[in-house]
């Protein structure tokens, strides 16, 4: 799958200019804030932490989106969400100096303060998709009779065999 193939839709990000369009702001917290509270918790950052950060990288967002110009030249807006979620990581873990950091918290603090490595970014990549995925999936779950969608889920999904899925649930 080229690289480019899941960009951000530039239309919803164009539609978050507005404030008021609940739609797509819900559209746009059912994709990405599952996406930011994994690649927290990754990093072994505690789940009310870890809600806290999403909640500020999902404020900034909603602050950036005001003045939003799509220039694809830019750089991708999921990778500008990798940075604003990092830096927020940090300026968390910063804003908690006033107790010892454990030898975890030291050590991501560290590696947030470098530029990302290539796996990092990899992984960033491969949630997103994930998030992606799972999302579009949900969405489109309702339209199917839920035996068609479960012997879609063990063959697509599962990598089940046709064969073996048919022998399973009766169907031809």
């Amino acid at each position: 799958m080229p690289e480019d193939s899941l960009l951000t839709r530039h239309t919803l990000l164009l539609r978050l200019r507005d404030p008021g369009d609940d739609a797509s702001w819900r559209e746009f917290s059912e994709i990405y804030t599952p996406l930011l509270y994994h690649y927290c918790q990754k990093r072994e950052i505690k789940p009310h932490d870890a809600a806290d950060i999403v909640q500020e990288v999902m404020r900034s967002v909603s602050l950036a989106m005001k003045g939003f110009e799509y220039d694809p030249r830019k750089g991708k807006f999921k990778g500008w969400l990798f940075t604003a979620v990092r830096n927020a990581i940090g300026s968390h873990f910063r804003k908690m100096a006033r107790r010892p950091f454990t030898a975890s918290e030291t050590h991501m603090l560290q590696r947030l303060e470098e530029v990302p490595d290539e796996t990092e970014v990899q992984d960033w990549e491969k949630e997103y998709h994930r998030e992606l995925l799972t999302w579009s999936l949900e969405k489109i779950k309702p339209e199917f009779a839920e035996r068609i969608w479960a012997a879609f889920e063990q063959t697509a999904l599962f990598d089940k065999s046709p064969q073996e899925v048919a022998d399973a649930t009766g169907m031809s």
